[in-house]
């Protein structure tokens, strides 16, 4: 398997990273370790590069004040590496509030950078109380014509099966987590269980969304085999089959060679 979205970088592993890191490559063909500022992409891209597995670089929503002219020129410098196979995690998140203005924007630069350098996306959308990030996100993807609209992911998927359709009308990709796991998380399991297979990824976003039976603890990317095994007895297909057809639409999506 390979988990699409992981953070081996940040602090929360600072003690047993490498523990970590070596049940990962037991138990996985790897993970993607996405940046979520410009510091922490430059991170991912020294794990991926020290492990030989793959690294995004991006700026979170959440992270964008912090972006100048220089961020910019480092994550453009980044995204020529071998090891960077997307821009992200960037998007809309609203859940702390924030200007929708000043997000878009921003991730219509980070849409530009990806079309310059040939990258899919690595979507992040969070509603807020008063604001529906994904029919904010759909308006701004819908607003680019097919033949320029970029391609990518909808990371922890959220929304609601009409918005998966949606997404997926425009070309996109969906990733479910340790989340279609949660006793309280119906709705989202039912919309892994209707997404065509040939567009589903897999992923932990560790160390958050662990996964039943571990939820409550720190997550790690061999505990996406959790998920693997949820979305099989949703879909009454083997692990197998999820194992396969998965990996096979991150290696599609991201350029990643066999």
């Amino acid at each position: 398997m390979i988990d699409s979205h992981a953070h081996m970088a940040f602090d929360g592993y600072g003690s047993d990273r490498e523990a970590v890191i070596t049940r990962a490559k037991e138990q996985l063909l790897g993970w993607i370790e996405i940046g979520t500022t410009v510091e922490e992409s430059r991170q991912a891209v020294e794990l991926a590069h020290k492990y030989n597995v793959w690294a995004t670089a991006g700026v979170h929503p959440s992270d964008i004040g912090s972006l100048n002219e220089s961020g910019w020129q480092q994550l453009e410098t980044l995204l020529q590496q071998p090891q960077v196979v997307a821009v992200g995690e960037v998007g809309l998140d609203f859940y702390r509030g924030g200007s929708l203005q000043e997000q878009e924007d921003v991730l219509r630069q980070f849409i530009t950078l990806a079309q310059k350098y040939d990258k899919p996306v690595v979507f992040h959308v969070r509603d807020g109380k008063d604001m529906n990030a994904h029919e904010e996100m759909i308006r701004i993807l819908a607003s680019y014509e097919d033949s320029v609209r970029p391609r990518g992911v909808l990371h922890t998927f959220s929304g609601t099966r009409e918005q998966m359709k949606q997404y997926l009308d425009m070309g996109m990709y969906i990733s479910f987590s340790g989340v279609i796991t949660f006793k309280n998380a119906a709705e989202i399991a039912e919309t892994a269980k209707e997404t065509p297979l040939d567009r589903v990824l897999i992923e932990t976003d560790a160390p958050f969304l662990t996964p039943e039976p571990y939820r409550g603890q720190r997550n790690e990317p061999a505990y996406v085999r959790y998920v693997a095994e949820k979305l099989a007895e949703l879909r009454g297909v083997t692990v197998e089959e999820i194992d396969r057809v998965t990996e096979e639409n991150t290696r599609r999506l991201f350029s990643i060679a066999v």
